[in-house]
């Protein structure tokens, strides 16, 4: 760290850009047509997933990519008023510590964070575009962790923690690859906050057919990271178009009013109500750049559940949600209200670096732990919480 005066920092959100070879490299070639494919297109390079071609990102190279941060008073309530498009004009070449881990390390030296989690930022749109093919999706995926592991391993230095990615569409690939992750001294593993296809249809996350895989995460102490990425316009594609990009010009008002929490909230509702954590009571999930903003209504719903379901929950089913669960607000989230909601020992830093939408300098956020006014506690969000759910302390 460059002040070591300074207390530790654990970034349990930070993100690398994945090359366009992050889907096909371990791919094999049988599986391509059905998985992802990159092609020339007008004269612009996409990307092809399951068949169609992907709208999630418009330029699946990255270079040039928008500069960290530049978002920020967008989110605090664009008191310039500027437009989305012009604040996303604000491009630099592809930084090399957005691919490299070693030159990674340099810059979250200069950033004073000891360690960081780091996740997807293409992959968390593609799995949507395959979910109706269970193995191809199983098989993109495999391949996608096969590259992390290549260019970013899933520990390394025991400073950058990387996240394999877990498809539920098929049991025994997904608990192949918990074994795989393991095996290589992974202690995340992230998935999106959406219900899974399988060949018998649609089940909800915490449906016993998935009892093996949360069964090998549980036993392994491993983090379950649900981390913001595309769910298919969380239900509001039946009151307008849907648009991949939820945010700014080109999305329905409707979208950001009510559509980004709505993904995360079924999705950790479900897995209280299907009872998961009282069949796995060491189970560890964390909601990772979904905001705060739905916990109000979540802890409302659940205390509603428990007293209109009498007998139902073996516990207090807002108990299992505190119990099991841990939050990463947004920057611009009242941390206090968060607190008060999850407890001090249940909440989160994350950076979001280097999206446009996160902190161009991740400790900034110390600013807004401050506001905690209790050292310990602050603490607690920078650093020992994380390092514990990390195996680092």
């Amino acid at each position: 760290m460059t002040d070591i005066d300074q207390l530790p920092v654990l970034d349990v959100d930070q993100h690398y850009y994945e090359p366009l070879d992050a889907f096909t490299r371990h791919c094999p070639k049988e599986w391509r047509e059905r998985t992802v494919q990159t092609a020339v297109i007008g004269g612009r390079t996409r990307q092809i997933v399951g068949g169609k071609i992907d709208n999630t990102v418009t330029n699946p190279t990255f270079d040039p990519i928008v500069k960290p941060g530049v978002m920020a008073e967008y989110f605090r309530g664009n008191p310039h008023k500027r437009s989305l498009l012009d604040i996303l004009s604000e491009r630099e070449p592809i930084p090399s510590h957005y691919r490299d881990r070693d030159d990674r390390l340099v810059k979250m030296d200069e950033h004073g964070l000891q360690a960081i989690w780091m996740l997807p930022s293409l992959a968390m749109g593609y799995e949507e575009g395959l979910q109706l093919d269970p193995p191809a999706a199983a098989q993109a995926f495999k391949a996608f962790n096969r590259w992390l592991l290549d260019d970013w391993g899933y520990n390394y230095k025991d400073r950058i923690f990387s996240s394999p990615y877990l498809t539920f569409a098929d049991i025994p690939t997904a608990i192949g690859e918990i074994e795989h992750g393991l095996a290589n001294d992974a202690r995340i593993f992230v998935v999106r906050a959406q219900a899974t296809y399988t060949d018998d249809g649609w089940r909800s996350p915490g449906d016993p057919v998935f009892d093996p895989i949360w069964a090998r995460l549980e036993e392994a102490g491993a983090v379950v990271v649900v981390h913001v990425g595309e769910v298919g316009g969380s239900g509001l594609d039946k009151y307008v178009q849907h648009r991949t990009n939820i945010i700014g010009d080109i999305a329905s008002p409707l979208q950001i009013a009510v559509g980004h929490e709505r993904a995360i909230a079924n999705y950790l509702a479900a897995l209280t109500c299907d009872k998961l954590f009282e069949r796995f009571p060491n189970l560890k999930v964390a909601s990772v750049e979904n905001g705060a903003e739905f916990l109000p209504l979540s802890v409302a719903g659940l205390n509603r559940a428990g007293f209109q379901r009498p007998g139902y929950f073996a516990s207090d089913p807002v108990e299992q949600f505190r119990e099991h669960i841990w939050v990463a607000p947004f920057w611009e989230d009242n941390l206090l209200e968060v607190v008060e909601h999850m407890g001090v020992d249940h909440v989160l830093f994350g950076s979001d670096y280097p999206h446009p939408e996160g902190l161009a300098e991740p400790r900034q956020y110390e600013k807004v732990a401050a506001e905690l006014n209790d050292p310990v506690a602050e603490r607690k969000v920078m650093w020992d919480t994380a390092a514990k759910l990390t195996k680092l302390a």
